[in-house]
């Protein structure tokens, strides 16, 4: 953001692209190679998940300006989770590719066919926090 509170266009892509790279890092990092079937098997260090989480919790953060810290956090969550919804449900439908699957992890990943979990809902918040950081 700029110091009058205005993002331009050109920050909102390199942001964008940035979270797309710190997330196929940090995944690397924690599970080992990971790609996204978007790239029909080409290995780019970029995962198109985590930009879409990181624009969309870029554009909730001024709605949230001045919420307590527990109520930014949830609305992240549920803002992330409906991301990573969308992006499984487009993986599978379109790429007939099953990029993440959180199995029979908890009741969320069983009602979801594996696209969601309680645990990541909660990542998702925390990330957001960060966001904001950042943004």
């Amino acid at each position: 953001m700029s110091e009058q509170g205005i993002t331009t266009p050109g920050a909102v892509v390199v942001k964008t692209a940035l979270f797309g790279v710190a997330g196929w890092a940090a995944e690397n990092v924690l599970f080992g190679r990971r790609y996204s079937a978007v790239f029909q098997g080409h290995h780019v260090p970029f995962l198109p998940i985590y930009a879409a989480g990181g624009l969309a919790m870029i554009t909730a953060a001024p709605a949230l300006a001045g919420r307590s810290a527990l109520v930014r956090a949830a609305a992240y969550a549920a803002v992330g989770t409906a991301v990573e919804y969308a992006g499984c449900k487009l993986d599978r439908g379109m790429f007939d590719a099953r990029s993440w699957d959180y199995g029979e992890r908890d009741g969320l990943a069983t009602s979801t066919d594996g696209c969601l979990s309680w645990k990541h809902a909660a990542l998702w918040g925390g990330l957001g926090l960060l966001v904001e950081k950042i943004a």
